[in-house]
């Protein structure tokens, strides 16, 4: 992510912690949608059906159920209408229903089955043309195939200045029957020790390729964006983000709907991570990231992020949004989707952005070297889907 990277418990220095994202493109290098209780299929005659099912409200954090007949990925319009379960927190917010618009379920028995309709939905760089949120992530996300590598930065220090192609031995990317598994492993099978300054190790990142052209005020819509993953094998340095930016940044806009890193007093494993805008007014502060949970009433016993968790993102065209974990609302405020998330700033659209990825150079306590054999390290999503009313 590009914006200022909240801070955790006994951070080292604000040097170390706010800006570490590498500006590109104007001022800014980021990370770079709408909404209702139930999505509905699309009807023959191009107007909107009747919701599937009025059913029993869903619980508060619970997972969405599974619809009848096949899901589809859906075309990004509201329109047109994807096939799939209606948002978990719907019954949060009031108001018409959503429709669900994509509908990322990985997975071989999901609408994300293979390789190749991960290829046809994302890309596997972000929205500059990076690998490494610019040089400063530590591990590089590798293409899975030659035909979708891309040329980049010399100081990554790659052959070629060449992206990395899977290797279909030590794959970084797995699919199984109702989750997409995605490794950080070494570059070489040879390799006894990596660094995240070498940018010597490969991630399953990805960037969905469909995007809005813009957020909040500027899109006209009100967007719910619900996403269900863990870290089953974290290792100190582990980076997991999944976060939305534009194709202009400056400070903003952004927003982290969740970010963690490992940091060594957070260890072992995976606990705690921060909700936060880039150039939003937040109402919670995560500085502190387990007093920012506790304030927001998640039982300590939830912050294992090892296990599955689901986070969602409410954004309305009045340009306040709000962040729920697991039913908790984690995080609320307001955000301009422009260029230096100002009022009336420029427009910018919005990116979708899976980070699955290890270390950063800017941060001490992640800029680390391990034991080859300590990876892989290890993440999984189930599903991400896109809601716009």
């Amino acid at each position: 992510m590009f914006g200022s990277l909240c801070l955790f418990v006994g951070c080292t220095g604000s040097s170390s912690c706010a800006g570490a994202k590498e500006n590109t493109r104007e001022q800014g290098h980021p990370r770079d949608q709408v909404a209702a209780p139930d999505s509905v299929p699309a009807a023959a005659s191009g107007e909107r059906p009747p919701a599937l099912s009025e059913g029993d409200p869903l619980r508060p954090g619970s997972v969405a159920p599974k619809p009848t007949g096949p899901e589809s990925v859906g075309v990004g319009d509201i329109r047109e209408p994807a096939l799939g379960p209606g948002p978990t927190e719907a019954a949060r917010v009031t108001g018409a229903p959503f429709v669900l618009v994509k509908n990322w379920n990985f997975g071989s028995a999901g609408t994300i089955r293979s390789t190749q309709e991960l290829m046809s939905e994302f890309e596997f760089h972000d929205q500059f043309d990076t690998i490494a949120n610019g040089t400063k992530y530590g591990s590089v996300t590798v293409a899975p195939t030659p035909e979708t590598a891309i040329f980049v930065a010399r100081e990554l220090g790659l052959p070629d200045n060449k992206q990395p192609v899977e290797d279909p031995l030590r794959p970084n990317r797995e699919f199984k029957s109702d989750v997409l598994v995605a490794h950080v492993r070494p570059l070489s099978a040879t390799a006894t020790k990596v660094s995240v300054k070498a940018h010597d190790t490969g991630n399953g990142s990805f960037m969905a390729k469909w995007k809005l052209p813009s957020g909040g005020s500027g899109l006209g819509k009100d967007l719910l964006w619900e996403t269900r993953a863990r870290i089953p094998k974290p290792l100190l340095g582990y980076w997991f983000a999944i976060w939305t930016a534009g194709n202009r940044w400056d400070k903003g806009a952004e927003m982290d709907v969740v970010e963690s890193f490992g940091v060594p007093h957070l260890a072992p494993g995976a606990k705690c991570f921060h909700v936060n805008s880039v150039g939003g007014d937040d109402n919670e502060e995560f500085d502190n990231w387990p007093r920012g949970l506790t304030k927001a009433g998640v039982p300590e016993r939830k912050w294992d992020l090892s296990q599955w968790h689901t986070w969602t993102w409410v954004y309305l065209r009045d340009d306040t949004y709000r962040v729920y974990y697991d039913g908790h609302l984690v995080q609320h405020g307001k955000l301009y989707w422009t260029f230096g998330a100002k009022p009336n700033g420029p427009p910018i659209d919005m990116r979708f952005l899976f980070d699955f990825s290890w270390g950063h150079t800017e941060i001490s306590d992640v800029n680390i070297s391990l034991p080859a054999s300590s990876f892989p390290l290890t993440y999984e999503i189930d599903y991400s889907r896109v809601y716009l009313r």
